[in-house]
């Protein structure tokens, strides 16, 4: 039997153990600290992945749905329009799953350095693991080219599987919807079975 038969796609060790890893951590830096390294660790994540080039945004965007470019290496992505692409589940939806199942209710420091960062950084997250999503995306986004354009990520809004969503308000989300092609209502239809929707546009 070939070593790799034996091995799962995901374990619940892990991601419970990792979870628990960031509180513990928290409990030694705090929450700046905490969002510091999630930060850290997710644009050292993205400097790790190969560049791209791509001829058009037409190819560049077949490159996302289709799971060939960095930006859909931990996500399945489905585009909405040339700029605007939703995330159906959370690549982390399960580990949270697993954690509430066998461990129990979150520590609240989880809140806390999302509200962190909706304050310093962009009001999009609503737990720590968007942290890493929206860092990661942006700096992986920059790995990028299209033509003779870069690629700029920017959220526009998360939902979690408590159904609490986050999302900026007032002129920032307008632009956002505006350049992202879709209206405040397409955005409240896809938010019901979505995690994610985001912008890419040329840099």
């Amino acid at each position: 039997m070939p070593s790799d038969a034996r091995m799962q796609d995901s374990n619940p060790f892990v991601e419970i153990a990792t979870h628990l890893f960031l509180e513990d951590l928290a409990a030694k830096v705090g929450v700046a600290g905490l969002n510091n390294y999630l930060v850290s660790l997710a644009k050292n994540l993205a400097a790790a992945m190969p560049r791209e080039e791509y001829a058009s945004w037409t190819e560049f965007v077949g490159a996302v749905r289709d799971s060939q470019s960095i930006l859909s290496t931990f996500e399945e992505v489905r585009p909405v329009t040339e700029r605007c692409m939703s995330t159906l589940r959370s690549p982390f939806e399960r580990g949270w799953r697993e954690y509430a199942k066998r461990v129990g209710s979150f520590a609240p420091v989880h809140r806390e350095v999302a509200e962190y960062y909706n304050h310093k950084v962009r009001p999009t997250a609503v737990t720590s693991v968007h942290i890493v999503l929206h860092t990661f995306r942006e700096a992986a986004a920059a790995r990028i080219r299209v033509g003779d354009d870069g690629v700029r990520y920017e959220p526009v809004a998360a939902a979690w599987v408590d159904g609490t969503v986050q999302l900026p308000e007032g002129p920032k989300l307008e632009s956002l919807l505006k350049r992202a092609g879709i209206t405040r209502t397409k955005l409240g239809m896809l938010l019901r079975n979505h995690s994610d929707v985001w912008l890419l546009e040329p840099a």
